[in-house]
């Protein structure tokens, strides 16, 4: 088992069960970040630039809070107003300062943005067929409950 993994890190065993379970799911997820930002790339986007996109989209016209922005993002990032700053000169996403309290900063995604986002999904789907080819909907379900595990296990 895990030789795939074994022949990538150069490695003959794994110390315990742990630690070939914490290497793989470090290994696909830097593989599937690799190739996500290769997708991406041909749009000129990053992936964190993708995402925040993404957040904006579901947020609808009423867009979010530049912080609200940051607790949703995948990877958590203390650059997000430089992310937004480079949306905003590229014209996918606008701000607006609340009169109300001048801290709160709301960015709402434009139609540019929403444009890339339809532009890059045709992409992306093709890459998630393409990844999830090899796997059946119920070890979809079980990768999914499993990284789950893993998340709950940080919050304890």
């Amino acid at each position: 088992m895990a030789e795939v993994l074994k022949k990538r890190l150069k490695m003959s065993k794994f110390e315990s069960p742990m630690q070939e379970a914490t290497l793989a799911l470090m290994v696909a997820a830097s593989e599937l970040r690799a190739n996500i930002d290769r997708v991406l790339g041909e749009v000129n986007l990053t992936g964190e630039q993708y995402n925040i996109l993404r957040i904006l989209r579901g947020a609808g016209e009423q867009g979010h809070p530049s912080g609200e922005i940051g607790c949703r993002m995948v990877d958590r990032s203390p650059d997000v107003t430089r992310r937004i700053d480079t949306l905003e000169k590229e014209g996918l996403v606008e701000r607006q300062r609340s009169t109300d309290d001048r801290r709160v900063v709301t960015v709402r995604i434009t139609a540019k943005g929403l444009a890339a986002l339809d532009a890059i999904n045709p992409k992306l789907e093709a890459f998630d067929r393409k990844l999830t080819a090899r796997l059946s909907s119920e070890e979809l379900c079980e990768l999914a409950r499993l990284c789950e595990k893993f998340m709950e296990a940080e919050t304890e």
